[in-house]
């Protein structure tokens, strides 16, 4: 099993709230991103490295306040054999 970086749940919903922007596409532009990367990284939990970086340069978060370490099951068509 692989161990992942997943956003906390409904850490996203909150810094929205906080940030005071009325819309999806000021939220992505506030953290440097496409709306589609933001909704791909609230709907799978998975935070690409640029929003990573936006909500600290945006926010002030720190890597422990957004996310946390999960462990990842692979599928089994997905592993790699020996």
């Amino acid at each position: 099993m692989a161990k992942v970086f997943v956003l906390r749940e409904g850490f996203l919903d909150r810094v929205r709230k906080m940030s005071g922007l009325k819309s999806e596409e000021a939220f992505a532009g506030a953290l440097h991103v496409s709306l589609e990367e933001l909704q791909t990284a609230e709907r799978l939990r998975n935070p690409s490295p640029n929003i990573l970086v936006g909500l600290f340069e945006a926010f002030g978060f720190t890597p422990g306040e957004a996310t946390i370490v999960e462990e990842q099951v692979v599928p089994r068509s997905q592993e790699l054999v020996a």
